[in-house]
């Protein structure tokens, strides 16, 4: 009897798993807008180094079969918006898992084009305790992650924020792009600034 008890009790625990994550799996969509910015650390080329990248794209997601695709353009670049004669295309497409997204793009330049991958897995929150398994949620609308790049062999960290209406949502933090630091050796003299006009 007590053998019995121990299987139907491992038995429920696991369909309570399986259940959940697919419950997980079904509120994890990535249809719509997103802003996706990345932040050199490691770069071939040291100009690469702390540059700050965004795009702006459109994800299409069918849970059935399609993997995941979409078109956007680069926007920014060290955070001041690009003139729309210097916004080159962007074409991703993907896969996703429970709890991970993989994006390969093609990026259109002014003299090439280069090709680069996303790895991203939704952001966690705590979630209030109502006996629900696992005792977190996903914040399917923050992905964090990384890229790697082939134009300069530039890599680092990057994240994805789902727009609402073309805007980033509340309570959002803002994305920060460190500068590596270098040796003290290689630090660059001391820079009048004074007479430099703010960039507006």
């Amino acid at each position: 009897m007590m053998d019995f008890i121990k299987y139907i009790s491992v038995a429920f625990t696991a369909l309570s798993l399986g259940f959940t994550g697919w419950l997980q799996y079904e509120k994890f969509r990535l249809d719509g807008e997103w802003h996706i910015d990345t932040c050199t650390i490691e770069a071939d080329l040291k100009d690469y180094e702390g540059l700050h990248l965004a795009w702006r794209v459109f994800l299409s997601d069918d849970p059935l079969s399609a993997p995941v695709v979409g078109d956007g353009e680069k926007i920014e670049e060290a955070f001041q918006p690009i003139p729309s004669s210097g916004r080159y295309p962007v074409r991703l497409v993907g896969t996703k898992e429970i709890n991970s997204v993989t994006l390969t793009g093609r990026f259109e330049g002014a003299r090439r084009a280069s090709t680069g991958r996303f790895e991203f897995h939704p952001t966690l929150s705590k979630r209030l305790f109502s006996g629900y398994i696992p005792f977190y949620q996903r914040n399917a609308d923050v992905l964090d992650g990384s890229f790697a790049f082939t134009a300069g062999n530039a890599r680092g960290p990057a994240r994805a924020v789902r727009l609402t209406d073309g805007k980033m949502p509340e309570g959002v933090a803002a994305f920060a792009c460190d500068t590596p630091e270098r040796p003290e050796a290689e630090e660059l003299p001391a820079v009048d600034l004074s007479q430099t006009p703010d960039t507006p």
